[in-house]
């Protein structure tokens, strides 16, 4: 069918072919930014002692303070359960591909 085609008509196909396929992995790609972007989005704290048992008394970091005891990546709930949703995402994805190539 390339032969066929003219100038625009190639590119028209071409564009054709390429949006398939990102329609066909869409739920993978948006799994994959969401778990990448959430991944990177860590907030940093230390902590400077403990309050009451086990609880800890976060402080932000603050011009007077030069040495922190501890740094932590700190995920909130939100992070988490949008990492959480970015991985089902990706699993879904690379099953819908796996089970497009077994049909193939």
């Amino acid at each position: 069918t390339y032969e066929v085609l003219g100038g625009g008509e190639f590119l028209k196909f071409i564009m054709r072919e390429i949006f398939k396929i990102i329609k066909e992995n869409f739920i993978l790609l948006l799994g994959t930014g969401l778990f990448t972007y959430r991944l990177f989005s860590f907030n940093s704290y230390y902590y400077d002692g403990i309050k009451f048992p086990s609880i800890y008394e976060k402080y932000t970091l603050s011009s007077t303070i030069t040495y922190p005891i501890a740094t932590y990546y700190y995920y909130d709930s939100t992070d988490l359960i949008l990492l959480t949703v970015g991985v089902i995402l990706i699993a879904i994805g690379l099953i819908k591909i796996r089970k497009k190539k077994d049909k193939n």
